[in-house]
């Protein structure tokens, strides 16, 4: 270094974005047969396009399944975490198909 140069000191942030986990994702269903399904949407993105076809998939590899769809609950944005979880508690959801990103 020159002596008319001054040292520069910067901070680098982690560009992918890893965030330190405080809660795990439940555990996976070893079926969804017999169980009931639950479908959540952000409501923005053609949800009424893809989740059709899912729900469809879904049925035909297990039959036995109880799907509900999407528009039988609030859309995951603009609703507390609270009442979306009751929703899906008072349809005795086993599980839950969460989507569409835009």
């Amino acid at each position: 270094m020159k002596s008319n140069e001054t040292a520069v000191a910067l901070e680098v942030y982690d560009p992918t974005g890893a965030v330190d986990l405080t809660e795990k994702h439940a555990s996976r269903l070893e079926t969804l047969s017999g169980k009931t399904i639950c479908e959540l949407s952000d409501r923005m993105w053609e949800d009424s396009r893809t989740f059709p076809h899912i729900r469809k998939v879904l049925q035909s590899r297990f039959p036995d399944a109880k799907i509900i769809p999407f528009t039988e609950f609030p859309g995951v944005y603009g609703v507390s975490d609270e009442a979306l979880a009751e929703a899906v508690r008072k349809s005795g959801c086993d599980g839950a198909v969460v989507g569409n990103a835009a």
